[in-house]
């Protein structure tokens, strides 16, 4: 009998919970216009509230913290206060802020305090606070760039052209590949495609190519490059560039004292002479020796 009275108590207060529970000021929406905000840039947000009290409140604060997070409020102060929502209704909440400059790329969680009263509450009587989490993403397109690292590239050989990704934004590129491929002056001999992953914010990558240039290679080549990569929020980009390459002939790296020039010909020649005046002066010393001894 006890055991069945406990149970039914149990029960009861579950049940008088969850009226509670579902009769509350809630949050029934947040908005963010726009979705991203750009470094430096503002945002409006707009937090929907709804009362599902069986009552009307009155003096309802909504208390924004941006005390851990690269935000500020912008033309607004931290706090919205709607005078009252009646029973069933809803008010909306309207805050303006602006990311810093500096910030990183992300989705922040903004701390959110409401404090309201009930109709007719008591004078004295301790307002009744909510907490939650909104959330708000900083997010811009990365800026990448593609040019040639320094190197010397000559034609009518097999050369290693070094391509430099650099990304100037405040964004990290995720998932990034780079793509080339030869045209009438070129012939690729590695694969036209490199996956380099991460290129994070003021950072770079490097991609290599094994690129023959023909002889008939202008000094300067243009070669088409396409990069694809994606944004923290996963959306793809697809971007073309025209990196320009030196290239030089043998005899043009020689003259601008790009490369020694080559003398192992030289030396073989040399050597040559050598023996050839070796053998010729041995047999000449021979035969003076043989005529003075008469033979």
């Amino acid at each position: 009998m006890k055991k069945t009275i406990l149970t039914t108590i149990i029960a009861m207060v579950l049940f008088l919970s969850i009226i509670s529970m579902a009769s509350a000021l809630i949050i029934s929406s947040v908005s963010t216009s726009p979705d991203e905000v750009v470094p430096g840039e503002t945002s409006r947000i707009s937090i929907n509230l709804k009362n599902n009290e069986d009552i009307d409140l009155e003096d309802i604060v909504v208390s924004l913290d941006f005390t851990n997070i690269p935000f500020a409020p912008y033309n607004t102060g931290s706090d919205y206060t709607i005078s009252e929502i009646l029973d069933g209704k809803g008010k909306s909440a309207e805050f303006e802020v602006i990311a810093q400059n500096n910030a990183a790329s992300g989705i922040y969680k903004i701390p959110i305090r409401i404090e309201y009263r009930e109709s007719g509450q008591e004078d004295g009587t301790a307002s009744k606070v909510k907490t939650s989490l909104i959330s708000i993403m900083i997010n811009s397109k990365p800026t990448l760039d593609v040019s040639a690292e320094d190197g010397l590239l000559l034609k009518n050989k097999k050369n290693k052209a070094s391509l430099k990704i650099v990304n100037k934004g405040l964004s990290d590129a995720k998932f990034l590949e780079i793509t080339t491929q030869a045209n009438s002056y070129t012939t690729l001999l590695s694969q036209g495609n490199v996956y380099i992953g991460d290129v994070d914010s003021n950072d770079f990558q490097t991609a290599d190519f094994e690129i023959f240039f023909k002889d008939t290679a202008p000094s300067t080549i243009t070669l088409p490059v396409s990069i694809t990569y994606k944004d923290i929020s996963n959306k793809e980009y697809t971007e073309n560039f025209d990196v320009q390459l030196k290239v030089y002939s043998q005899e043009q790296a020689v003259q601008l004292g790009l490369v020694q020039q080559n003398n192992t010909w030289v030396l073989v020649l040399v050597i040559v002479i050598v023996i050839i005046l070796f053998f010729v002066i041995r047999t000449i010393l021979r035969r003076r020796k043989a005529k003075n001894n008469g033979y």
